[in-house]
């Protein structure tokens, strides 16, 4: 069967850039119909009343939604944004509009995976579906072992990948598109941010440190800026726990999570610096963070719910109570403990949240405070700018003692981690003044 009508369904692949689809359509494509769902359940409550996304990834996502439909434009065509789940929305326009395969990238967290499973099934039998992998660094394809032998360890899956997986090279940008099916699609306005949000985005401007803002143009401007001041990336491994500032951390994660930017097209920026600059123990900690990014990617797509559910994959956990009061002061910056709070006021009010405080705060939370693990996972969710369910949920169960750790009860000191990463308490003054 030779495609003559195509529909793509973006979902976490917000760009042009290193999007095989796009780089790969067939000559015989003449329609492209791209869509973009956005879903109500994305903005329900779960446990513990908690909305699944928060004001700064709605804001976000709407800018990285403009952009998208921007550089489609530029090149000929369009983008088709619906409300409602994709499981039902894209067999709707297929039946109206019969196309002859159907585009969309693989998920691997069981709630994105099971809305795939649904959609399949409604479209099997009249539509070819063609999906495609772009979130990780190593293609899964690549990978050295079956996905049900991917150690439980770290160390042993780097030390696997870097002796016999390849890296593929990221696809060049489309310069040309097939056009859009304006006659039989008609585009409408981008909804609001008042429309998917109940809570305002909060005035960031006075004391956040980095202004986040969604779309492949700012990810590739990002990209270049960083590399091209050297000593970012050479210092990197010193710099990255830090706290406060614009640049201790490279800061590509928000655009990753979107899929405004892709980990192949950071390593090639990386390898292009390191051949220029010279490579360092800084340079190969960029590429070891992405590999960790990758190992949850691939540890999740192994165990599927288990990462999801209180006891994890280790099938125990820690004492744990539904202690909502406990919560409520941990969410909200006010457990009295002032690196957790300053902390967990930078993520209430901005959306972000250093490596270094991401731990303390999630170990704090589960060890000091004994409350479900859970329910710091989906605060996170909520507020997180570069929220990935992956990443996520893999650090959490990972501090909680249910992941992939291999030191049982990890706990940290609070106390002695301010005194080592905050010692002039600049950081503390900061968001508790």
């Amino acid at each position: 069967m030779t495609p003559k009508k195509a529909l793509l369904w973006f979902r976490n692949d917000l760009r042009l850039d290193d999007h095989e689809v796009l780089a790969q359509l067939p000559e015989s494509v003449y329609q492209l119909l791209c869509v973009f769902c956005i879903d109500p359940r994305d903005w329900e409550s779960q446990d513990p009343g908690i909305s699944r996304t928060g004001p700064f990834r709605t804001q976000f996502l709407l800018e990285s939604l403009h952009q998208l439909r921007h550089d489609l434009r530029a090149r000929g065509n369009d983008l088709l944004v619906r409300m409602g789940p994709p499981e039902l929305v894209i067999p709707e326009i297929s039946q109206a509009w019969d196309p002859d395969i159907i585009y969309f990238e693989k998920e691997m967290a069981p709630y994105e995976n099971q809305v795939e499973v649904e959609l399949i099934n409604n479209v099997r039998s009249r539509w070819f579906i063609k999906t495609y992998y772009g979130k990780s660094l190593i293609h899964p394809l690549d990978l050295p072992f079956d996905i049900d032998q991917l150690p439980d360890v770290f160390t042993k899956f780097r030390n696997l990948v870097e002796k016999k997986a390849s890296l593929r090279p990221p696809y060049p940008a489309p310069e040309k598109l097939p056009p859009y099916p304006h006659e039989e699609w008609p585009v409408h306005d981008i909804p609001e941010f008042e429309e998917l949000c109940k809570e305002a985005l909060p005035n960031q401007e006075a004391k956040a440190q980095f202004q986040y803002s969604g779309g492949e143009k700012k990810a590739l401007e990002h990209l270049n800026a960083y590399f091209s001041v050297p000593e970012k990336a050479q210092n990197y491994k010193e710099t990255r726990n830090g706290l406060l500032g614009g640049h201790f951390s490279t800061r590509f994660s928000a655009w990753l999570s979107m899929g405004n930017l892709s980990p192949r097209r950071i390593m090639q920026q990386l390898k292009e610096f390191e051949a220029e600059h010279g490579a360092n123990d800084s340079t190969y900690w960029i590429f070891f963070e992405l590999l960790w990014r990758d190992y949850f990617r691939f540890a999740v797509w192994k165990y599927e719910e288990k990462f999801f559910q209180k006891n994890g994959i280790k099938n125990q956990a820690p004492a744990m109570q539904a202690h909502l009061g406990r919560f409520e002061q941990w969410r909200t910056g006010q457990t009295g403990q002032p690196f957790v709070d300053a902390c967990m006021r930078e993520l209430l009010h901005t959306g972000f949240m250093s490596n270094r405080g991401r731990q303390n705060v999630a170990s704090y939370l589960v060890k000091d405070l004994n409350v479900d693990w859970r329910w710091g996972a989906a605060w996170f969710e909520n507020r997180l700018i570069d929220y990935d369910p992956c990443s996520n949920y893999g650090n959490w169960a990972y501090v909680a003692g249910v992941g992939n750790d291999p030191r049982p009860n990890r706990w940290f000191n609070v106390e002695r981690q301010a005194e080592m990463y905050d010692p002039e308490q600049s950081f503390q003054h900061h968001w508790l003044s």
